[in-house]
């Protein structure tokens, strides 16, 4: 699975915060900013070093939360009111244009380098993208779980965009509301010296309460909307404007942080703070339920260098002042709109996983981003184009949206409807087992057991084919093994669901695929009823479980079935293919129906899965009735993986899955396999 923004907010010069006495220079916060976008950027490329680098939103999050309450704060203090149009302008001005040219350049590049339909699938969400409420379409649209394309969406990145802009609209008017408080409390207790801002400083304070237990709540029972919606991240801007409005008070600021830390001690703060944001970087996984309490982590990081900045030398700003951070700091709201739909592009030209390549694609993001900032944020920003009326700017932004809006529909137009287009790669997508079109597979709708039954009850035999997409794609081999009328086929399949007895995160429904075990455990107690002659069950090998997980969680499943005296293969999961198949092919198919095999070929792919099998091998050694049915060679012979073979035959419907068309030319050489172990 990542974001930001704003807190983008970056300039060429060091950030100046005004405070209450002095200014204070703050070229450490682009130090920060740079920090964040590093880690983002590592871990959209595959680089396993950060596999939680998914927290750059939250520091960006905590920063914008700062740095936008210092802005409408300072406003407050000095004319006692905030105008909404010139601050929306601003926000505006500041975030649109560079973001309005990644979505229409990304489109355009995907429409010419992709096939018609990986731009129709990952273009989807730019209408809402433009208009800052794709967190909304991410969170609420459902997606097909064969539907590969749709899951890279090009845009994926802008949701934390339309929680930032969300928050951009109502905190001005929260702030607002809490001044006035503060103001008709100072009128009720003249006595007192109270200020307004302390009321303020409640109410951040509850907001920050508030939005964690809802963030909390929602983590457990609603993982996406905790995600993705911004009610259960204000929180993280909430504590951003808490280190403002605490800060920027009474004494001076640096005084106030000695006070409170000492010198040394804010040296430390600086390094606790580093060590929470890059280490949760390093230490956290998409594998957790976010943001939960894992996000308090960076968030608190963040805060707390934002804190120890305050302490720093004017002018010094200490290590996250060097010159080349603040120069990412600086272009971390470019590099974070370029990066992403760069890489899409890239992965789904087969790039992914290449060391090489995928360098390359940073470098070449930091290239787009170094352009977009020079030519068209910062003269929007700061620059020549920086001085329209905010009701001018407002006017021309709904203008840009609704342009780019229509143009989204516009470009796509030509392109025909997925179902009804020409482009054969569609018959290739749909070229599914039969087991599809019966409702076999709820996915993770519910755990009922509802299996798909062919042949007569009374059969003398029975088979029952077990297990998630990656096993069933091989279905179409049993009625051809297993014929009738002698054998009753059971199909029992579930969709992302390990054939593995232990639970895990799944990150479609954002939380542990409860589902999945509960199914898992129903369906193993059905086959003590069912008690077939022959089981076959498999599973993908790409489920991130330990080495122990994998010997030992398998070893609990084939026990259960072991106890039934019946005859087990198991099929280890398939390598991927790392691209998608059908577009590649549909990408290099000549006119004359011609492909070069090697354009649509992935080498080495079958390394990926290597320890996965070896391990499941050692479960099934512990068992005499249980048989390894490894067919990785006919899906990828010699280690290389293809999307074609040389008959013609299309291997992969997408990136992962076989095509029935291709499992059913394998039956042959299946069958050999079978009647080794098993000849009756």
């Amino acid at each position: 699975m990542l974001g930001k923004s704003d807190l983008f907010s970056h300039r060429k010069r060091p950030v100046h915060i005004l405070t209450d006495q002095h200014v204070i220079l703050r070229r450490d916060l682009q130090g920060l900013r740079a920090i964040a976008i590093l880690v983002v950027i590592l871990a959209h490329a595959g680089f396993t070093m950060t596999p939680g680098g998914f927290i750059g939103v939250d520091v960006f999050f905590v920063l914008s939360g700062y740095l936008i309450t210092g802005v409408l704060l300072r406003e407050l203090e000095k004319t006692g009111r905030i105008a909404f149009i010139s601050f929306y302008a601003r926000r505006l001005k500041r975030l649109l244009p560079a973001l309005a040219l990644m979505i229409i350049v990304s489109s355009g590049f995907a429409i010419w380098l992709l096939s018609e339909a990986e731009a129709r699938s990952q273009l989807a969400s730019s209408p809402f993208a433009v208009t800052w409420i794709s967190n909304f379409y991410f969170n609420f649209v459902t997606f097909d779980y064969f539907d590969e394309l749709s899951n890279r969406d090009m845009f994926l990145h802008t949701w934390s965009l339309g929680v930032e802009e969300q928050f951009y609209f109502i905190w001005p008017m929260i702030l607002l509301f809490l001044y006035w408080l503060g103001i008709k409390s100072q009128s009720t207790n003249q006595s007192t010296n109270q200020s307004p801002f302390d009321v303020m400083l409640a109410g951040l304070i509850f907001a920050f309460i508030a939005s964690l237990l809802l963030s909390l709540y929602w983590s457990k029972t609603f993982p996406l909307s905790a995600f993705y919606l911004m009610p259960s991240r204000i929180w993280q801007f909430a504590m951003g404007a808490i280190v403002y409005r605490f800060f920027q008070c009474s004494s001076t600021s640096k005084d106030r942080v000695t006070q409170l830390f000492g010198n040394v001690f804010t040296s430390v703060t600086l390094s606790v703070g580093l060590v929470l944001i890059v280490g949760s970087a390093i230490a956290l996984n998409p594998g957790l339920v976010y943001p939960g309490l894992w996000a308090l982590f960076p968030s608190f990081g963040a805060a707390l260098i934002i804190v120890a900045g305050y302490a720093l030398p004017k002018d010094s700003g200490g290590l996250l002042a060097h010159p080349v951070l603040v120069w990412l700091g600086d272009r971390s709201y470019s590099l974070y709109l370029w990066h992403w739909p760069i890489f899409m592009i890239g992965f789904s030209l087969g790039l992914k996983g290449q060391v090489v390549p995928t360098i390359g694609m940073i470098l070449l993001s930091m290239l787009v981003a170094t352009l977009s900032y020079q030519l068209i944020e910062r003269p929007f920003w700061k620059g020549r184009w920086s001085h329209a009326k905010p009701s001018f700017v407002i006017l021309i932004s709904v203008l840009v949206m609704v342009s780019v809006f229509y143009g989204h529909y516009r470009g796509l137009r030509p392109l025909p409807p997925s179902n009804t287009t020409p482009d054969i790669s569609h018959q290739w997508r749909s070229d599914v087992p039969v087991i599809y079109g019966l409702g076999c597979d709820a996915w993770y709708a519910h755990a009922r057991v509802e299996p798909c039954v062919f042949g007569v009850e009374k059969a003398e035999k029975t088979v029952v084919f077990l297990g998630d997409s990656i096993g069933a794609q091989w279905y179409s081999m049993i009625p051809e093994i297993f014929a009738k009328p002698v054998w009753r086929v059971i199909v029992l399949t579930k969709s992302a669901c390990a054939m593995v007895d232990e639970d895990y995160y799944y990150s479609t429904i954002g939380k542990t695929y409860q589902v999945c075990t509960d199914w898992r455990n129903a369906v193993l107690d059905e086959l003590k009823i069912l008690k077939p002659d022959v089981l076959i069950m498999g599973s993908s090998a790409t489920y991130e479980f330990s080495e122990t997980q994998w010997i030992e969680g398998s070893a609990r499943v084939l026990k259960r079935v072991n106890d039934m005296e019946t005859t087990v293969f198991v099929i280890p999961g398939t390598p991927s293919l790392g691209f998608d198949g059908p577009s590649c092919v549909s990408r290099h198919l000549s006119s004359e129906g011609r492909i070069q095999l090697e354009n649509c070929m992935a080498k080495g792919r079958i390394q990926e899965i290597e320890s996965a099998v070896r391990f499941l091998e050692r479960a099934v050694s512990q068992y005499s009735n249980v048989h390894m049915l490894n067919l990785n060679d006919l899906v990828c012979p010699g280690g290389n993986c293809r999307a074609i073979t040389e008959q013609g035959i299309i291997v992969f419907r997408d990136s992962q899955h076989l095509t029935d068309s291709f499992v059913r030319s394998q039956v042959p050489f299946i069958r050999e396999r079978l009647h080794y172990f098993y000849d009756d």
